[in-house]
């Protein structure tokens, strides 16, 4: 029987599922995994400008039980005190009252199950970074608690990574519960594991560690310097010209986008030397080896420190050129283009081959 209150919006939200377990006064519903982990001291002054406004630690890592949790759609976990656990309900630039759940005049009817289920959703779980070092990096978290999960609410989109990256993880297609728009489901015991804010070294290793053996990953001979090629948003509209001068060092064109996740693998685990504009496929440099040179090619109007940080977790040699904003995008800056000054990249080319 459902509560008719059950199918009202959340009545209020905590900031944090950690919040919640401090009003339960129930300890033994949370497994702490990870303390907060600080990012490392940049190496260079110019890498100062990726940390402006941007958080320097990842987040406490956790995994909440949450009796009676209540899952709706892709968006929301509502606790069993009829609130909305905001920081597992994340809607980006939105804050916590701000959020979709509170403008509904009414939820959806209720699927009661008496079956453990984890949670793995992810605002933005297409996109081949936040999926692989968020999403996935996620499991790892519950398989340090050792519950035995019946269930998983994933929301995947068939794309062959995530296929490939679930079934590594041992959780089979039988397993895995697709969340839609009037999903609404209650679990008897609700697993709900923290989000992954950063990369940090518990979340790269278990993804490299994951990926990497499970392959018989050969040298790409000729593919020691590689280029990565846009071919949507975020493009370097002078890569024609930047493009010649790569070749020149013996760069190889590369579009990450049309190659199998094995493909990709391989290929930054060969690369002696990578550019590329700032974008999703570098989260690949998880499964580059040491001393790896790097090349993150920025518009001024769009700069995330993930692929920094992820380099230096990787012991990579990072390098940054801050381009031009070329078309700028009326919706948001990440789409905005770029051109780079070919002298400038020559400059940090040589220096780096020198």
């Amino acid at each position: 029987m459902t509560d008719s209150s059950e199918l009202m919006p959340p009545s209020g939200f905590y900031e944090s599922t950690l919040d919640w377990i401090k009003q339960s006064q129930n300890e033994q519903l949370l497994y702490s995994i990870y303390p907060e982990i600080p990012i490392p001291d940049v190496n260079k002054n110019e890498e100062w400008q990726l940390l402006v406004d941007k958080p320097r630690f990842s987040n406490k890592a956790f995994v909440a039980i949450v009796p009676n949790g209540r899952v709706l759609g892709e968006r929301a976990v509502i606790s069993p005190d009829h609130k909305l656990l905001w920081d597992v309900s994340v809607e980006w630039a939105k804050m916590p009252p701000e959020h979709s759940v509170f403008q509904e005049n009414k939820l959806p009817p209720l699927i009661r199950t008496d079956k453990t289920v984890a949670l793995l959703t992810h605002p933005a779980s297409k996109n081949y970074y936040h999926w692989l070092l968020e999403a996935i990096a996620r499991v790892h978290l519950l398989q340090m608690t050792h519950i035995k999960i019946d269930k998983y609410i994933v929301n995947h989109r068939w794309l062959p990574f995530q296929l490939q990256t679930l079934v590594a993880c041992g959780i089979p297609a039988e397993k895995i519960i697709q969340p839609y728009d009037l999903f609404h489901l209650q679990a008897r015991q609700l697993i709900v594991p923290s989000y992954v804010n950063l990369p940090n070294s518990w979340s790269c290793h278990y993804v490299r560690n994951l990926l990497l053996p499970r392959r018989a990953i050969q040298n790409e001979t000729g593919y020691e310097r590689i280029y990565i090629r846009r071919n949507s948003y975020r493009r370097v509209i002078n890569e024609q010209e930047i493009f010649g001068l790569l070749e020149k060092y013996g760069f190889k064109s590369v579009e990450l986008e049309s190659l199998p996740l094995d493909r990709q693998i391989s290929l930054f685990y060969s690369a002696k030397m990578i550019v590329a504009p700032h974008g999703a496929g570098l989260a690949n440099l998880v499964f580059c080896n040491p001393d790896t040179s790097v090349i993150e090619l920025f518009t001024p109007s769009f700069m995330e420190p993930h692929y920094w940080l992820l380099s230096r977790l990787m012991h990579l040699d990072y390098n940054m050129i801050i381009g031009n904003r070329e078309n700028p995008h009326h919706y948001w800056s990440g789409f905005d283009d770029m051109s780079i000054d070919p002298k400038q990249l020559e400059e940090v080319l040589s220096c780096l081959l020198s």
